[in-house]
């Protein structure tokens, strides 16, 4: 109601002075966002705070300027993989992907991904691009976002954003910029190389360039044989049991079937049955059930090359994973990930 009350105010003011001033729909938000501007800069003058107005109208509180790579946002693809925390304007954090502030906040929980996002820029609110104008790898970022820059829309000025947007509140952004790229699978591929030669230096060796390489005729697709098999038999037309064990490359555990890793990484559940799983077998990778159920091609390819009680790891980026969506909270996007599984007899 306050808000309103002021547009009147600035309409009436603006007749008194003998102009026409046609109001658009959203005035109010933009009076009540300013409102709140003026009001927090008689609070934290500079130089606690910078007041710098970004080109869309946004305000940049804080700015800590990075040593890496500048931010071009003018490009096509970018991606820029972040943290961030989000506050209303009155300081009630709504979202972060930090775990020490969701642990102060009492919302953490074990099971869910704390870590950087990766953020498709073109594809992102307008606002974040906004903020990241001017960026470079590294530099953090404090700014105070208007509702009407909450938009997937792209305008060729900030007034087009104001009346042509859903009224929303204003939002307060903390982000830290961990790195920028323009191919997701290089991204992902490169990390998987450098996970390779840490993680299994007798088998990759110390160069990842030459890790990268390697990926058993499957792109985007390496395995590792941990024990060998008692039989050389290619598993087809079969049932089989499995123990398994999922992980993503920061080495957090997302989801097994061994009742001890399960308490050791907090996913127990009393609910859930612990132990070997079947695993149905057809005559070519893309036919593998669990338990009757359809599984992704990177645990398929990874079951495809096992055989008779083997143990193995499968490693594999998210276009044979989980994608640009993840799953649920525990996988984020293009999040390349690993299987643990061993093949063992029926309980």
């Amino acid at each position: 109601m306050k808000k309103y009350i002021i547009l009147a105010m600035a309409i009436c003011l603006a007749a008194a002075c003998g102009r026409t001033v046609t109001p658009t729909k959203h005035d109010a938000d933009k009076l009540s966002f300013d409102a709140w501007v003026t009001v927090q800069m008689q609070k934290h003058p500079k130089p606690e705070y910078l007041w710098q107005q970004t080109r869309l109208g946004s305000w940049i509180l804080e700015d800590t300027p990075g040593t890496g790579d500048l931010i071009d946002t003018s490009q096509d693809s970018l991606y820029v993989r972040l943290n961030y925390t989000s506050r209303s304007t009155n300081g009630t954090i709504n979202s972060t992907t930090y775990a020490r502030i969701a642990q102060q906040l009492g919302t953490y929980n074990e099971t869910y991904y704390y870590g950087p996002d990766i953020i498709y820029v073109p594809g992102s609110f307008a606002g974040l691009e906004d903020i990241l104008e001017g960026m470079r790898d590294g530099g953090r970022r404090k700014a105070a976002v208007p509702g009407w820059l909450h938009t997937y829309s792209r305008y060729d000025s900030p007034e087009k954003y104001l009346n042509d947007s859903t009224s929303r509140s204003a939002v307060i952004y903390d982000i830290e910029v961990v790195e920028h790229f323009r191919n997701t699978d290089k991204w992902e591929l490169d990390s998987i190389a450098r996970y390779l030669v840490r993680q299994f230096p007798s088998r990759f060796g110390k160069d990842a360039g030459k890790a990268r390489a390697d990926s058993a005729g499957t792109h985007g697709f390496y395995y590792i044989q941990t024990e060998a098999p008692t039989g050389d038999k290619a598993l087809t037309d079969t049932t089989v049991y499995i123990n398994y064990t999922g992980r993503r490359l920061d080495g957090s555990v997302f989801d097994t079937t061994v009742r001890d890793t399960a308490i050791f990484y907090g996913l127990y559940s009393k609910s859930k049955t612990y132990g070997p799983v079947s695993v149905k077998y057809g005559t070519k990778w893309s036919d593998i059930k669990l338990d009757s159920n359809s599984v992704i091609e990177g645990f398929a390819r990874t079951l495809s090359c096992m055989k008779e009680n083997e143990k193995g790891t499968g490693i594999f980026y998210s276009p044979i994973g989980y994608a640009y969506k993840g799953s649920g909270s525990a996988i984020p996007a293009y999040s390349p990930l690993r299987f643990d599984i061993e093949l063992v007899q029926k309980q």
